[in-house]
C-alpha cells in the first residue's frame, strides 16, 4: 500500500487539445500576440545556444550588456534591451530566455543566485536518486524528464504557463526542442502546436525548457499528445510544398514531417529531446522556419504584417554561441577512446560542424531577407540594414584565455568565478563586434 501511494504522487503533465475559444487570435502564443510594444523601426533578435550553465551565463551576460546600452528612439533615450523583439533559444540558453520572458528585469535580481550559481547538477542527481522518485520514474508513463520538469516548475519558473510568457514590453520567446519522431526542430509556438491540434497557452514553461535541454541518454524525452483532426492542422503551404517536384528545398522536408502529424493513430505521442540535436543555435529552426512564418519565410509572414514589413529599417541579430573545442584526455595521452568517449567525441564533432554551417546559413538567410524587403521598396524609401553579430569563444584574442573558456564543461554547474567571467565576456565580445557597433552607429 505504501509503495502504491508513493508511485501515485507524480503524474506526467500533458498538453491539452485546442478548443474553439482557445483558437481565437488573442489567446494564441505566436508572433502577432507575443511581440513587444516597442519601436517599429528596429527589429532585434537574440539567439541563445546550448551548452548547459555555460550557455545560460553567456546569454545572461548579453541581456546585462543590452540593459546597459542606451539607444536613441524617436529622440528619446531607451535601453537597447527594451527594443529586443524575439529571443530564440536552445538547451542551456532556454533557461535564461524563459526566465526573462516570464519575469523581465527580475532576472537581474534572482536568476544568478537561483540558477547560475546553483549546483543544479548535484541537485538533479539527488532528485533522481531519492526513493520516492526512483519509484515514480520506474513507471512507463513517467520518466526522468518529467521529474526534472516538475522540479523546475516548482523551484525556478514559478508554475508559469505560456499564457504568462512574453507579455507587455517583454520579447517574444521561442524555446526550441527536437522532434525525435520526425527529425525536425520543434518550436514551442502556437503555430507548431496547431499541427498537434493542441493549445500551448496552458502548457508549463518548465516542461518546454526541459524538452529543449533534454540531452539524449542523460534525460528522457518529454512527451506530447497528438490529437485528432482540427481545421488549423491543414495549411495550404504544406500541401504546396509536398507537390513540388524538387525535394531539396527546406519547405519540402519540413512539410513531409508535418504531414505525419495528420495521422494521430499512427503517431499518437511525440517525443522531444534537446534542441541542439537539430539546431544548437535555435535561429534557423525558429525565425526561418516555414512553420512559424506560415510557409512564407521570405516575407517573415508570421512575424510581420505587410504594414510592419514596410516600417522596419534596422535589424540586429545577436547569436550567443557557447560552443567549445575541448581537448580530449585520450587524445592528449595518445590512447584509444572508449565506447562512451567515442560517442561523446563523435557527437561534439557533428555538433561543431552543424553549428558552423547553421550560423553561416542563418546569416545568409537574414541578409537575403533584407534584400527581398528592399527590392519591394521604392528606391527613395529608407532601406533595411541587417546587422548579424556572432559571439563565440574563437573571438577571444588571448590564446590562454580562449583555452580557459574552451575548457569549461557542458554541465549544469560551474564555479561562481567561471559564471562571472562568462557574463563579462558577453559584454566585451559585443563591444568588439563590428556588426553590433555598426547597428549602434546607425541608431544614433
Amino acid at each position: 500500500m505504501a509503495s502504491f501511494l508513493l508511485i501515485g504522487c507524480s503524474e506526467r503533465i500533458w498538453n491539452q487539445p485546442s478548443t474553439d475559444i482557445e483558437r481565437t487570435t488573442e489567446n494564441r502564443y505566436d508572433f502577432r500576440n507575443g511581440l513587444p510594444e516597442n519601436s517599429d523601426d528596429i527589429f532585434v533578435v537574440l539567439a541563445f545556444s546550448g551548452g548547459g550553465t555555460r550557455a545560460a551565463a553567456l546569454s545572461y551576460g548579453v541581456l546585462e550588456k543590452l540593459r546597459d546600452t542606451p539607444v536613441m528612439i524617436e529622440g528619446k533615450e531607451r535601453r537597447l534591451l527594451d527594443e529586443v523583439d524575439v529571443i530564440t533559444s536552445v538547451s542551456g540558453g532556454s533557461y535564461t530566455a524563459a526566465y526573462y520572458g516570464l519575469f523581465g528585469d527580475k532576472i537581474f535580481e534572482k536568476f544568478a543566485s537561483d540558477f547560475l550559481y546553483e549546483d543544479w547538477q548535484s541537485r538533479l542527481l539527488r532528485l533522481g536518486l531519492s526513493p520516492k522518485n526512483l519509484l515514480s520514474i520506474s513507471r512507463s508513463d513517467y520518466n526522468r524528464g518529467d521529474l526534472v520538469a516538475k522540479d523546475l516548475n516548482l523551484n525556478l519558473f514559478g508554475q508559469k504557463s505560456f499564457a504568462d510568457m512574453s507579455r507587455g514590453k517583454l520579447p517574444y520567446v521561442i524555446l526550441n526542442a527536437s522532434d525525435l519522431n520526425n527529425a525536425i526542430t520543434f518550436s514551442f509556438t502556437q503555430q507548431q502546436f496547431d499541427f498537434l491540434c493542441s493549445d500551448l497557452s496552458k502548457y508549463p514553461v518548465a516542461n518546454a525548457v526541459m524538452a529543449s535541454s533534454s540531452v539524449p541518454g542523460i534525460f528522457a524525452p518529454i512527451a506530447l499528445r497528438n490529437f485528432s483532426d482540427c481545421p488549423q492542422r491543414h495549411q495550404p503551404w504544406v500541401d504546396d510544398a509536398l507537390r513540388q517536384e524538387d525535394h531539396l528545398p527546406r519547405n519540402y522536408g519540413i512539410a513531409r514531417a508535418l504531414k505525419r502529424y495528420s495521422y494521430p493513430d499512427r503517431m499518437p505521442i511525440l517525443r522531444l529531446v534537446d534542441g541542439g540535436v537539430t539546431d544548437n543555435l535555435g535561429v534557423r529552426g525558429s525565425m526561418m522556419s516555414p512553420v512559424n512564418q506560415y510557409g512564407d519565410v521570405p516575407n517573415m509572414a508570421g512575424a510581420f504584417s505587410p504594414e510592419q514589413l514596410r516600417s522596419v529599417k534596422r535589424v540586429l541579430v545577436i547569436v550567443a554561441n557557447a560552443q567549445t573545442y575541448p581537448e580530449h584526455k585520450w587524445s592528449l595521452n595518445g590512447e584509444d577512446p572508449g565506447l562512451l568517449e567515442t560517442i561523446s567525441a563523435s557527437s561534439q564533432t557533428a555538433l561543431g560542424t552543424l553549428n558552423n554551417e547553421t550560423v553561416s546559413l542563418a546569416k545568409k538567410e537574414f541578409l537575403q531577407w533584407g534584400d527581398h524587403v528592399n527590392a519591394q521598396r521604392d528606391p527613395n524609401e529608407p532601406q533595411v540594414e541587417v546587422h548579424f553579430s556572432i559571439l563565440t569563444f574563437d573571438q577571444i584574442k588571448d590564446k590562454d584565455q580562449r583555452t580557459k573558456f574552451d575548457a569549461m564543461p557542458t554541465t549544469f554547474h560551474l564555479q561562481p568565478e567561471q559564471v562571472d567571467e562568462l557574463r563579462a565576456l558577453s559584454g566585451s565580445l559585443l563591444e568588439q563586434s563590428i556588426e553590433f557597433n555598426s547597428f549602434l552607429n546607425d541608431s544614433k
